[in-house]
């Protein structure tokens, strides 16, 4: 049962995963919260006694909701199921509920986040594009899961390269519902993700896209990876938020010199990753190790 109560609970609108891992650790189980009155809920988390009203009427409709989900093909993983990534349980606010479309396997912890601008340097965009797919193929290669965001630039080059290498996986995070996936040029990709890896998103499936939303998937993203990898990045941008997400959980930072993002990364201690000098079978080693390690 506890599936069905995780999704009633992702309904109460402001919970958050921080919120809802506050009430798990005091009430011990996701279950026991429908034993709680609700001044007790909004005591613990901050939120009104009314928000918590949802919650009968919404474990009532799951059932439904779900099946109707599942006949789309979307999957609603919550932290009491085996395919929930064991990297994102490093978030103090992980979700309560990802949708997902294709699969989670258990090797997708060795994974590596190769992120970017949307609108490379026009100067260098196509030695650029050649090189994040060759790195991203590279990898996959490997054995290593590519996790990026599905934005136009990098992200569309890492998940080709990925697609490119011999089973390779790549797992997209989503700044969106999954009904409404973005950007629209980029469905013909998604779907192809979906047949060699993952989307992945937080937030109800009828969500449009907003800023807000592309800065809580930054989090996700830099979970997901043992390394992030910043190809290109202005200051300020999504991808420092990423890196930034990324050193704050131990994991490692890369970036490619010659954009005011990645310098100002390289200022702060990320390690220097120079295109025509990078062992990338040594990167893919080291990562390969790192989660090793951690199992």
């Amino acid at each position: 049962m506890s599936k069905l109560h995780w999704f009633a609970l992702s309904k109460v609108k402001g919970l958050g995963g921080a919120r809802a891992r506050r009430l798990l650790e005091h009430f011990g189980s996701v279950e026991a919260l429908w034993q709680a009155d609700p001044e007790t809920l909004a005591a613990l988390t901050g939120l009104p006694s009314e928000s918590f009203s949802i919650l009968h009427p919404a474990l009532d409709d799951a059932p439904q909701e779900i099946e109707s989900l599942h006949r789309e093909g979307i999957a609603v993983v919550t932290p009491d199921d085996d395919p929930y990534p064991v990297l994102l349980r490093d978030l103090r606010d992980a979700p309560s509920v990802l949708y997902l479309r294709g699969s989670l396997e258990t090797r997708d912890q060795w994974a590596v986040a190769i992120v970017g601008s949307r609108l490379a340097d026009p100067g260098h965009c196509e030695q650029k594009m050649a090189w994040t797919h060759q790195l991203a193929q590279a990898l996959a290669e490997w054995g290593v899961t590519i996790v990026s965001g599905l934005a136009h630039g990098v992200d569309s080059w890492a998940h080709g390269g990925a697609l490119e290498a011999r089973d390779g996986r790549t797992i997209a995070v989503l700044g969106c519902g999954l009904r409404r996936v973005y950007p629209k040029q980029n469905r013909a990709l998604a779907d192809r993700i979906v047949a060699r890896g993952a989307l992945l998103s937080e937030l109800d499936p009828n969500l449009g896209t907003c800023g807000p939303f592309l800065m809580m998937r930054d989090r996700l993203i830099a979970a997901l990876s043992q390394a992030v990898i910043v190809i290109e990045a202005g200051d300020p941008s999504g991808s420092l938020d990423t890196a930034r997400h990324a050193l704050k959980l131990q994991r490692r930072v890369l970036a490619v010199p010659g954009s005011p993002g990645t310098e100002k990364l390289i200022a702060e201690g990320a390690e220097k990753l120079e295109p025509d000098r990078a062992d990338i079978d040594e990167l893919a080693r080291s990562i390969l190790s790192i989660a090793e390690m951690e199992r």
